[in-house]
């Protein structure tokens, strides 16, 4: 049998900007101007606990996600 597990996860997430001076500092941080590359940092994942689990057919099987 198959199955999905979903783990909800936090993670950083680094993201690299060139920018002409700080004034475009609070532009980056809200996603106003694009990235020139993007890195999950995996190392610094943390575990938050809510899981589901499905079969094959997207039944849940499991689930301890209060919705």
């Amino acid at each position: 049998m198959k199955i999905r597990v979903q783990r909800k996860v936090e993670v950083w997430v680094e993201d690299i900007y060139h920018i002409d001076d700080e004034s475009q500092i609070e532009d980056a941080i809200n996603y106003d101007i694009d990235s020139d590359d993007s890195d999950t940092l995996w190392e610094t994942q943390i575990d938050l606990g809510p899981v589901k689990v499905y079969d094959e057919d997207w039944n849940t099987l499991y689930s301890n996600v209060n919705e």
